[in-house]
């Protein structure tokens, strides 16, 4: 031990690395197999001893380990004893701030020792966490599979809300065949003996006004709308509206009338009486006082006068809170950018509302490449035509290009024309063309 005394003295941490050298083979090779979730049958297997006989080999050197950590760090039980009284699980990671070990064997042998325990859940072993009871991640995983349901993206934010280490693989745990979750309709967490009640709640709270089972359960897949009638019935989070028998959600208000005239004045009149909220809290919130989708409710966070408090609620950014800029959509098919990405063409139908002179809605990815990733935002590119300038502008409702039609008209595009707006970056300039194929162009017919 005095050769290792020496050695470790040399760095603050230096002690765990010589100590872990300083073992024989066999004993690392065991501490190694075991840190890796081998049973100590397959341990003893490996080194042609009983499985008893693993386990007091294990034992030994772990005690060891723990005697050796005392002398050379004797406040390292406390600080991780104390880590765990604030997170009933705790990631491995976090604790080489403790225990600084690269490779991470020892400090598993002295936690081990501690009496800590890797947590066992419904799909088997989870390894780089550690509980003082194996079984406290399956209960806080279980704990989160009760709140269901969560749209797609909800899941890992409300288990971290449940103390749950981002290192634990909730979504593969979930998507175990014993775990108490399934996906829906548009991959959706839904709890497994409340399939159909669960995606129906969430459904009905995307499109924010009553509709009739036979709706619903075309929506979200259901076996059929007379079962299904029957579960929303025995369901305490809906309600049926006579005479017309459709199906709503108990949270919304009985009578439509309010006193906001849209989600976003909504939205912040909530946040100014309550102070911010998780967001599921606020969406339950404004539907209370104003019956809109889930998805109306979504686009309103990306308003100027929404954001993100330090400790991940929404509140509002004149308190404080930090806009949230839109995150990149999916670029839709619709829409193509040259290889120098300065140019975008977006291919668009003449209709009624573009003939109207109405303005034109456009897909948000649009937006977020011109850098409109708050609302409301613009900007203007000049036409090639000297007409004046395209506004390209996002609101929390749409994102949306000015009027163009002086340029269809012009060009002699009549409803059911196709056209393709080009915007060019780095001139400021915008272009529409008339694209229709020959032969198929609605203007050409009877001729």
């Amino acid at each position: 031990m005095s050769t290792v005394d020496a050695k470790a003295g040399e760095t603050g941490s230096g002690w765990i690395r010589t100590t872990w050298e300083a073992l024989e083979e066999r004993s690392r090779d065991m501490l190694i197999r075991r840190g890796q979730g081998q049973t100590l049958e397959e341990v003893g297997d490996a080194h042609g001893v009983s499985r008893e006989r693993a386990r007091q080999i294990i034992q030994a050197q772990e005690k060891i380990l723990a005697q050796v950590a005392d002398m050379f760090q004797s406040d390292w039980r406390e600080d991780v004893l104390q880590r765990l009284a604030v997170e009933p699980v705790v990631s491995d990671e976090s604790l080489d701030e403790i225990l600084v070990d690269p490779e991470g064997m020892l400090r598993r042998a002295l936690l081990r020792q501690l009496g800590l325990k890797e947590p066992h859940t419904w799909a088997g072993r989870v390894g780089g966490v550690w509980a003082k009871d194996a079984q406290t991640l399956d209960k806080l995983l279980r704990q989160l599979a009760s709140q269901a349901p969560f749209r797609t993206d909800e899941l890992e934010e409300r288990a971290a809300a449940l103390g749950i280490p981002a290192v634990v693989p909730v979504e593969a745990i979930a998507s175990h065949p014993k775990s108490p979750l399934t996906r829906g309709v548009g991959g959706h967490w839904l709890r497994r003996v409340a399939k159909s009640r669960d995606a129906a709640f969430l459904w009905l709270e995307n499109v924010g006004e009553p509709r009739r089972a036979e709706d619903i359960s075309e929506a979200i897949e259901a076996s059929g709308p007379r079962a299904l009638g029957e579960a929303l019935r025995r369901d305490e989070r809906f309600r049926q509206i006579r005479p017309e028998g459709t199906w709503a959600l108990v949270d919304w208000p009985l009578s439509q009338v309010t006193t906001h005239t849209n989600a976003l004045d909504a939205m912040v009149q909530v946040l100014r009486e309550s102070g911010p909220l998780r967001k599921r809290e606020l969406f339950a919130r404004v539907t209370k006082e104003y019956p809109v989708g889930y998805a109306r409710l979504q686009q309103c966070l990306i308003s100027d006068r929404i954001g993100r408090t330090r400790d991940g609620l929404v509140g509002l950014v004149e308190d404080g809170a930090e806009p949230m800029e839109e995150s990149e959509p999916r670029r839709p098919s619709n829409i193509v950018v040259d290889d120098s990405g300065q140019v975008i063409g977006v291919r668009l139908p003449v209709d009624k509302n573009v003939l109207r002179g109405s303005g034109i809605i456009v897909h948000p990815w649009l937006t977020w490449y011109l850098g409109l990733r708050l609302a409301p935002m613009s900007r203007a590119f000049g036409l090639t035509d000297g007409s004046g300038d395209l506004v390209v502008r996002r609101s929390t409702s749409a994102a949306q290009l000015s009027s163009l039609r002086s340029q269809v008209q012009s060009m002699g595009m009549t409803e059911g024309c196709e056209m393709v707006v080009l915007i060019q970056l780095d001139k400021e300039s915008t272009a529409v063309r008339h694209v229709c194929e020959n032969g198929s162009c609605p203007t050409q017919k009877g001729i």
